[in-house]
């Protein structure tokens, strides 16, 4: 590859372009150079433009691919717009970083990636959870033989008051799904990516609206609802709009005999907000938070408490080891850790929980 900087665009003006993304490539200048920013409202591509020093900003997505050409683009919008826009962007020529979930069903993903193979083009999916110290040590651990035959995995991410009120997630011609899109896939992202990936055979799933839909009159903080570094542009939020799930739970049976439970909320009556994910296996079993790796020795009942590197003391570290990922992806110096194949089983198993939601039964997943 020339030496020459890598041109990026993002399009999306949102909380993740704003937080994540854009610091992410700033951190990359001597690789890459922010060329460009769309949005459909033009103000707010503008704002973000202008805040970081971008040289163009637009109204239309698709004007902005044919006229900056860009050499990567970073997908920020909401879930339901993905597939459109990555694709079109693939074609243009341009690799993609885009936003979880990669979309809102298995067929949408599919379409995705063939137009990045079709287009000699790479697609990557933000799975940014995976992208800090303890996921990569956890990993390291399992992939030795450590935890011996792996049997069993749990994952959760609750919340207990922290309904997005900035954007469209809460909104599923927008979103496609509540926080089993916008936290659950992280959690069954990382969960299965441990485990090695054993492909989705069945899928219970149940999904609940008992909040969000209402009005409590609580005080919550932007914080809580995931925009730790507050949002530039809110939009005004009316809960009268939200239809989309505030919990989702699940349980899925796993090739190998593996077996999976999970669960994610915006809002439940939990004290805090937990977060957890654990691998079991019959010579040991790994929690992630507090990143422990329990184990037998010397006749002993034991718990390792692995000290993994920090990383950055920002709100988003995992986009910063997601886009620098990626740029050495292109470069030709790594392989792509979050491959097709992995985003593929995950979005099988949300369709395989939303369609047993929906139908009050167990889902075989083709």
């Amino acid at each position: 590859m020339a030496q020459d900087k890598l041109r990026v665009a993002i399009i999306g003006s949102g909380m993740i372009a704003l937080t994540a993304h854009l610091p992410s490539w700033k951190a990359l200048s001597r690789d890459v150079e922010l060329v460009a920013t769309a949005d459909i409202l033009p103000e707010r591509a503008r704002l973000l433009a202008e805040s970081a020093g971008i040289p163009k900003h637009y109204g239309d997505w698709q004007k902005m691919l044919d006229e900056v050409k860009p050499d990567l683009v970073s997908v920020c919008t909401p879930n339901a717009y993905h597939a459109e826009q990555t694709i079109a962007a693939l074609q243009a020529g341009a690799h993609v970083l885009c936003e979880k979930p990669i979309s809102i069903c298995y067929k949408d993903a599919a379409r995705m990636y063939e137009a990045a193979e079709a287009a000699g083009t790479i697609l990557m999916v933000g799975q940014s959870t995976r992208f800090t110290s303890v996921p990569f040590a956890a990993k390291k651990l399992i992939d030795e033989g450590r935890l011996g035959e792996i049997y069993f995995g749990e994952t959760y991410w609750l919340r207990r008051r922290g309904i997005p009120t900035w954007g469209q997630f809460h909104m599923k011609e927008h979103s496609g799904a509540g926080p089993l899109y916008d936290l659950g896939v992280h959690n069954l992202d990382l969960l299965f990516w441990l485990m090695g990936n054993p492909a989705v055979k069945t899928a219970t799933g149940v999904t609940y609206t008992k909040f969000g839909n209402r009005d409590e009159g609580l005080a919550t903080s932007l914080a809580d609802s995931g925009a730790p570094e507050g949002v530039i542009t809110p939009r005004p939020y009316d809960y009268r709009e939200f239809d989309v799930e505030d919990l989702a739970a699940g349980f899925f049976r796993m090739e190998g005999g593996i077996s999976v439970s999970f669960k994610t909320s915006w809002a439940a009556n939990v004290p805090g907000n937990p977060h957890q994910t654990t691998v079991l296996g019959t010579e040991g079993g790994i929690q992630i938070d507090p990143f422990t790796f329990v184990t037998n020795v010397d006749g002993y009942q034991t718990n390792v408490t692995p000290i993994a590197p920090g990383d950055p003391p920002v709100a988003f570290p995992g986009h910063i080891g997601e886009t620098a990922h990626l740029v050495r992806v292109i470069k030709g110096e790594e392989e792509l850790i979050v491959k097709k194949e992995q985003v593929l089983n995950v979005m099988k198993a949300l369709d395989g929980l939303h369609e047993s939601a929906r139908t009050g039964r167990e889902v075989v997943i083709d």
